[in-house]
């Protein structure tokens, strides 16, 4: 109880850090914005333009939300460090791991709460064009938190044993290797014909997330049928990476000299 305690204090105070911060503000501004915005599609045929509504929504949630998970992510650990408040925490009873899993845990907090302005947005929009709201839409939200959940495991990670600009920069390439995996591995092995070349390449395909099986966009909007069992594994394979990526920055952090 006592763990669940220090993480959950934690986890509350970097959530209400990440939600007072100005690029929050900011990214929540653009996304209303952006997603009102689309109401200038209203000279398409309305089936159109709620596709292409839906499109611009999930691809905003998508970025926006991933933009905040990094952020808050790579400035927690180097930003109680810098200020000194991280000293008085350790020499308390709590355990590094502990801190680990509060700042993560109130990094994500603040990603659901941004997550939640922009799906109410689209939700009153839709209400507004078509008269209700489509729960199966709102599906796909689970799945963008999760490759959010990988990305600021990643960032908090390379927070703990580098400067958070780096950590947000290798956070950025992280996030874009795996969006672009498949293409990429089919593109270096072309290129490289030596064993060992070979055997490196693959090595990093299957260390790499698939952050493109996260993204159901597509399905949502043109009514696919996903199959369940591959949802169930969608999501176990999110939450094993993320619990690796948390592993490693627990045990970097904890090596670490303060």
């Amino acid at each position: 109880m006592q763990t669940l305690r220090n993480i959950g204090i934690i986890g509350r105070i970097t959530m209400l850090e990440g939600a007072r911060k100005q690029v929050f503000h900011v990214l929540m501004l653009f996304a209303v914005f952006l997603i009102f915005g689309s109401t200038v599609l209203a000279k398409f045929d309305q089936h159109v333009q709620m596709k292409m509504l839906t499109d611009l929504c999930m691809v905003c949630v998508s970025f926006v939300s991933s933009v905040i998970a990094v952020t808050v992510a790579v400035t927690g650990v180097p930003g109680e460090m810098e200020q000194k408040t991280v000293y008085p925490v350790i020499a308390k009873p709590v355990r590094r791991w502990e801190f680990i899993l509060g700042k993560y845990a109130g990094a994500m907090g603040t990603v659901v709460l941004g997550m939640a302005i922009m799906a109410a947005t689209f939700a009153f929009l839709e209400r507004a064009y078509e008269g209700h709201v489509e729960p199966s839409v709102f599906y796909v939200f689970p799945f963008l938190l999760l490759e959010t959940a990988i990305l600021g495991a990643a960032a908090l990670w390379l927070s703990t044993f580098t400067s958070w600009p780096l950590a947000w920069f290798l956070s950025v390439f992280f996030c874009l290797l795996g969006n672009a995996k498949f293409s990429l591995y089919a593109s270096l092995m072309a290129q490289h014909q030596s064993a060992f070349n070979r055997a490196t390449i693959t090595l990093l395909y299957h260390l790499l997330p698939n952050l493109q099986c996260f993204d159901f966009k597509d399905a949502i909007v043109h009514h696919l049928f996903v199959p369940n069992a591959y949802l169930w594994q969608t999501a176990a394979y999110g939450v094993c990476y993320a619990a690796a990526l948390l592993t490693l920055a627990s045990i970097s952090f904890a090596r670490r000299e303060l």
